[in-house]
């Protein structure tokens, strides 16, 4: 079964940054080609936005690129409360999201009920 919707959750930690970069490529990529796609920073990744909003980051213009056509559609509540970066995703323009039935995690099963295909990096 073909499906033309993708959630790209990326959970890439510091030291993974190829990881981090290439959720943002393939994302770019598919909304490019016309497929329906969002992309999400949960766990350890929700440190990225962060790090790519800043201005003399390598791969800060890729992030804004991205930013741009409104793919990044936000990183888990629950897991930037954790790792305490909560107040630096929603400087870098990055909504939280997080379900009360899941804790406050991203609402993975929704997106498999909606017909998603998961890539996580």
């Amino acid at each position: 079964m073909a499906t033309n919707k993708y959630v790209i959750i990326i959970q890439a930690n510091q030291q993974d940054v190829g990881k981090a970069v290439h959720g943002l490529l393939y994302g770019q990529e598919l909304h490019e080609e016309g497929f329906e796609v969002e992309i999400l920073f949960d766990g350890l990744g929700t440190q990225w936005p962060n790090e790519f909003s800043k201005a003399d980051h390598l791969f800060n213009p890729l992030y804004k690129q991205v930013m741009k056509t409104g793919i990044i559609k936000g990183g888990c509540q629950a897991c930037s409360a954790f790792f305490e970066v909560a107040e630096e995703i929603q400087e870098a323009g990055v909504e939280l999201i997080g379900a009360e039935k899941t804790g406050g995690h991203i609402p993975f099963a929704q997106y498999m009920k909606e017909g998603f295909l998961p890539i996580i990096l």
